[in-house]
């Protein structure tokens, strides 16, 4: 049996206009999702569209139901078979279930079915389903007028079916730069060189491309841990087109005669261009045809870079053994076009392994980024300063450790057990070229300072220096350097339990160790003070004392994390400029930062003495009211209240809007306009996922109190289904701006009812139940009060 909450969240279906529930819920399998069959049949449905106007659709939903997920597929029979934006490849479905593969996406993205980063999804039983079969309807109206794709709306590929092809991965290289170099090859082709890495296995990376006569069009380039990673090279051939190969409505080519006539308005002959490539590539292990074309970031937006997407190349036949043909290009054209013009299309997964690409997820500020940084000091708090800057963007690292990597260090070092008995500098540099395909790091296995000439090089050549070694040599040495140009230099060190981080910064010709050191001083004395050997240190040996401080990884992270934020701050600083700051955890070890101010800390509260709803609004957004009102005075004003129900009873405002400008304003009446109200619901509802709650009014030199017009119009908006809102809310200001303003609020109920809220201050704040709002805010020109 089904959970009661899944019942009755298919018993509310009833009521959905073009809805009809066929059967359901069932379960496919003993164990797995609930299943239910329906009818969708939305009210505008473009009649040239592949859309049919009634249509049969599996729901699938998770056993947690109302938690997990919630998934629409087409059915097999009586429902669409094409694939569309903001929907998985329409493929058929597996032989024992009657709904294809194409599940369509309703709760992410795209705008014109009030989707975004904020949908205000429902969490409740009841409201959860019927949410997302609403906006299937929705989905269904705009994939049939061809509104899916939105401009501005990030820009996605249509998917190409991997299923088919072997394993094997192409990875490239493309940026907006490389772009520039490839506008001139619009409508070529070419051969690409090819390298094919032992870790990750099955990854061919493009190393250089060339065109027809052999000529390098585009060499990308790639860090470290490629040029000592190639197992093997193979060649291949590239084919760029104009714009990106995909069918209406949201499909790419299937077969290699798809591709032939998506070309065919093009100079581009596939299977020409099959058997100009054939005798280069047939012999390779790894026969690949990139096809590239630009695509954008947005939709509507102008080409960003060129994508390549990989399709593997199966053999074709000589031409000879076809009757009356040679090994001709003519012969070997036929060829080919006679093997593959019923093939599909082997498609291979293709990523582009751009540095810009790999880093979307969040990396440092470019002054930093692009930096050359030379690290001293591997060991637990140097070492994961380097993990974060490498994973941060950084990929020019030089690190200097003259030490080994003992069994002790493994407790907090982001080094492991392989690497026990190496440099600590070389063994993290080996690490960390991992990291990325775009990193150059190297490690000095040498104390500073550096002593050879090609060690020197590199000192003199950075842009950052940070040392991590809590060395004062180390400082004189780096205050002996003498840079021609201004370097960014940082020492860092924790305290001995790690509760306080030491950081100093730079912007010189040379380390100020003498300023350092006097800024320091005092500190090192208090370390001195606080430190009792027996209980922050113990001895990592047996046989004699070898003190190590207890310090946990945790806290080293916390502290490497700070100075990569530090470090960024500071490439800011201007010459000679230093930084000296301590930063303390507190007593359980947390690091002591000062928190940003919790919203809506300003609340003030309204409750209704019959129905137990309570309304919330804060008093930022009352002042923001008021101030409209001030400036309306002596004529009459209102706009839009918008929110959101924290819980049944509970509705929080968050949004006053202004006044439209279509409004009309008198000294006794006002009509508020209805210009860019549904763009002004629609905004708030998508980017904050905020919905009406109904309006506030403006009464000059009068009451806060309504006006028979004000019943008409709330009760009017309480009645009618448009506004979605059976219980309006109405804030009232009345009064004169010189003399007293006084805020009043009321609910109204769709059987014509209302509720004059009563005023108790804040949520947490001493009960205070008044009809009039009282609050102590100044505002220019006006006092706010009780009204008498």
């Amino acid at each position: 049996m089904p959970p009661s909450e899944l019942t009755a969240a298919v018993s509310s279906l009833d009521s959905l206009d073009g809805v009809t529930v066929v059967e359901g819920p069932f379960q496919h399998e003993e164990g797995s999702k609930w299943v239910l069959e329906v009818k969708l049949q939305p009210d505008e449905i473009e009649a040239t569209s592949q859309i049919p106007q009634e249509s049969t659709w599996f729901v699938l939903i998770d056993p947690t139901y109302p938690g997990g997920s919630i998934r629409i597929y087409p059915a097999e029979e009586g429902s669409t078979t094409a694939t569309y934006p903001h929907q998985r490849l329409n493929v058929a479905g597996d032989e024992d279930t009657p709904w294809r593969k194409g599940n369509i996406c309703v709760a992410r993205y795209g705008h014109i079915i009030g989707r975004s980063g904020a949908t205000g999804e429902p969490n409740s039983p009841d409201e959860r389903l019927r949410w997302h079969l609403e906006r299937a309807l929705s989905w269904l109206e705009a994939a049939s007028k061809g509104e899916l794709r939105q401009e501005g709306e990030p820009f996605e590929l249509p998917i190409f079916s991997t299923n088919t092809a072997p394993q094997n991965r192409v990875a490239f290289n493309e940026t907006a730069e490389s772009l520039e170099l490839w506008r001139s090859e619009f409508g070529n082709w070419g051969f690409v060189d090819f390298v094919e890495l032992t870790e990750p296995s099955d990854v061919f990376l493009t190393e250089q491309f060339r065109d027809e006569d052999d000529n390098v069009v585009y060499h990308p380039e790639w860090g470290e841990y490629i040029s000592s990673h190639i197992c093997s090279q193979t060649r291949g051939a590239w084919l760029l087109l104009e714009d990106p190969p995909i069918e209406p409505p949201w499909e790419v080519p299937e077969t290699w005669s798809d591709l032939a006539n998506l070309l065919e308005d093009s100079s581009i002959d596939p299977f020409e261009l099959r058997a100009n490539i054939d005798s280069i590539v047939e012999d390779d292990a790894f026969n690949c045809l990139l096809l590239g074309f630009p695509i954008p970031s947005e939709v509507g937006g102008s080409s960003e870079l060129i994508h390549w997407q990989g399709i593997e190349l199966s053999d074709v036949r000589p031409a000879s053994e076809l009757p009356g043909f040679r090994e001709t290009p003519r012969g070997k054209e036929i060829a080919a076009r006679v093997d593959l013009s019923r093939d599909s299309i082997r498609w291979l997964d293709s990523d582009n392994w751009a540095r810009e690409q790999l880093s979307r997820r969040g990396h440092i500020q470019d002054p930093l980024r692009e930096a050359s940084v030379l690290l001293i000091g591997a060991g637990a708090l140097g070492s994961t300063v380097a993990e974060g800057l490498v994973r941060d963007g950084c990929h020019d690292l030089t690190i200097v450790d003259g030490e080994t990597f003992e069994i002790g260090n493994l407790a907090r070092h982001t080094l492991t057990l392989p690497e026990v008995g190496e440099n600590k500098a070389e063994a993290l540099a080996n690490r960390l070229n991992s990291v990325s395909p775009h990193v150059d790091v190297d490690g000095f296995s040498v104390s500073f300072p550096l002593e050879e000439d090609d060690q020197l090089e590199v000192v003199e050549s950075v842009d950052v220096v940070i040392d991590c070694t809590a060395s004062n040599s180390v400082l004189q040495a780096l205050n002996s350097c003498r840079w021609e140009e201004p370097v960014l230099c940082c020492s860092a060190s924790m305290g001995r339990r790690a509760n306080r981080l030491f950081y100093f910064a730079s912007y010189s010709l040379n380390f100020p160790a003498s300023q350092f050191q006097e800024e320091f001083e005092p500190w090192r004395l208090q370390e001195q003070i606080e430190w009792q050997p027996g209980e922050d240190a113990v001895p990592e040996r047996v046989g004699c004392w070898h003190p190590a401080s207890v310090i946990r990884m945790d806290q080293v992270m916390t502290w490497a994390g700070t100075i990569t934020r530090l470090l960024e701050q500071d490439t800011s600083l201007g010459l000679r400029g230093t930084e000296f700051r301590v930063l303390e955890s507190g007593d359980d070890g947390t690091p002591t930062i000062s928190e940003a101010e919790p919203p809506f800390q300003d609340i003030e509260k309204w409750v209704a003495p019959d129905s137990e709803v309570s309304v919330e609004i804060p008093a930022s957004c009352l002042r923001a009211i008021v101030d409209i009102c001030v400036e309306a005075d002596p004529l009459e004003t209102g706009g839009i209240l918008a929110g959101t129900a924290l819980e049944q009873t509970v509705a929080r405002i968050i949004r006053a809007s202004d006044p439209p400008r279509d409004s009309d304003q008198g000294s006794t009446t006002f009509t508020r306009g209805t210009e860019r109200v549904d763009e002004w619901l629609r905004e708030a509802r998508d980017s904050l996922g905020i919905h009406y709650l109904g309006e506030w009014h403006y009464h000059p030199g009068g009451s806060a109190e309504l006006s028979s017009s004000d019943r008409a119009q709330m009760n009017e908006i309480a009645s009618t289904d448009e506004y979605g809102c059976p219980h309006p809310i109405m804030f009232l200001v009345g009064g004169n701006p010189s003399d007293t303003l006084a805020v009043r609020a009321y609910l109204f109920h769709r059987n014509r009812d209302y509720e004059e809220l009563e005023h108790i201050g804040p949520p947490d704040g001493p009960s205070r139940p008044t009809s009039s709002f009282d609050l102590d805010i100044n505002f220019p020109n006006a006092r706010v009060g009780d009204s008498q």
